[in-house]
């Protein structure tokens, strides 16, 4: 471990506040707290955060809905960016102490809209000088959760998939990833505005899920196409709805619930179908995956993203950096307009 008398001794972030108010706005959810940085456990990390994003799953755990408890005056965020200044993780912990690293949350402590944060060693990835901050912070949540979905499409056999909120920054990583891959994408959007958008992305058919044809066109699209994966970030009704149109066989994999609803579960599947039509459904979670996976792989992972980031096939839209004076009303912002790209946090700037 290095020196602790360099080492900070106070932490500034932003903190949940839960409320069972859910008209609340997600601004009303935080509050800015200042608290003594814990000691490191072992196999822990310290790191200063340089740049930190706001996810869809962020909003969702503000809610109080997401697959983790929430932890009342614990900081949030799931991800950023930042410099390891001390570690207790044997030889791979001393060898991250100066490096910057993509940095994923540790399940049940703080999280990392913070100056600082603590996680595991296996879960910081070291980035290319090559990515700015913004870019290096964002290149867990959202494009290792693309190229793990593509990836296990193909596992399936997949020849096409199905991609629902295909505007988000994974369904746009899906769509650019699938491409190169040869694998074919048949994207579903609410906006009539990100028809063109992903078009031009690559996608090979766009649906507007608004329009009173929609199910007739998906079940065709599918037929053409041969799509027997679903990639589904809204669940609810809309994992049913949509697998009502793919053939026989097709498997759903579940990785989010952008649904408005406030039932805890918050999923729904046709037992017919099931039954009858042997359609699957399973889950996918990337801190799970991490957690599980051997240290190689999570390398092996994040140098494959990291490079389809240099080769331009990966880049996440930015709308705005902000500091913590306007992070609340720039959060807000984020939640109505996600597909406008993310807001990232600058906690040290």
């Amino acid at each position: 471990m290095s020196s602790s008398t360099s080492l900070p001794t106070i932490n500034t972030g932003f903190s949940l506040k839960l409320n069972d108010d859910q008209s609340l706005p997600s601004s009303a959810r935080i509050a800015l707290l200042d608290k003594p940085l814990a000691k490191l456990n072992k196999g822990q990390v310290l790191v200063k955060m340089l740049a930190s994003p706001v996810n869809p799953s962020d909003l969702v755990y503000l809610l109080g809905k997401y697959g983790l408890a929430p932890n009342n005056g614990a900081y949030v965020g799931f991800e950023g960016c930042g410099i390891v200044l001390d570690a207790n993780a044997g030889l791979y912990g001393k060898w991250l102490i100066g490096k910057r690293v993509a940095v994923s949350a540790q399940p049940g402590i703080d999280g990392v809209w913070a100056k600082y944060a603590i996680t595991k060693a296996n879960f910081c990835l070291p980035v290319r000088p090559s990515l700015s901050d913004e870019q290096a912070a964002t290149i867990i949540v959202n494009p290792c959760t693309s190229v793990c979905l593509v990836d296990r499409a193909i596992a399936l056999k997949a020849k096409a998939i199905v991609i629902n909120a295909a505007a988000s920054q994974v369904g746009k990583g899906v769509i650019r990833y699938a491409k190169m891959l040869g694998i074919k994408t048949i994207a579903t959007v609410r906006s009539e505005s990100n028809v063109e958008v992903l078009t031009k992305l690559g996608a090979d058919c766009v649906l507007l899920t608004t329009n009173d044809d929609f199910s007739e066109k998906l079940r065709l699209a599918c037929k053409e196409f041969k799509a027997t994966v679903l990639l589904d970030s809204v669940a609810a009704e809309d994992t049913p709805n949509l697998l009502k149109a793919m053939p026989n066989n097709a498997t759903a994999i579940v990785y989010g619930r952008l649904t408005e609803t406030f039932d805890p579960v918050g999923g729904l599947f046709s037992v017919a179908d099931v039954i009858f039509r042997n359609i699957k459904i399973e889950g996918f979670w990337l801190a799970k995956y991490i957690g599980d996976a051997k240290p190689w792989q999570v390398i092996s992972l994040s140098r494959k993203v990291q490079k389809l980031f240099e080769q331009g096939i990966f880049q996440t839209d930015i709308y705005a950096s902000v500091n913590f004076d306007d992070f609340p009303a720039a959060l807000d912002y984020y939640a109505k307009h996600k597909s406008d790209g993310k807001v990232i946090l600058k906690p040290n700037a």
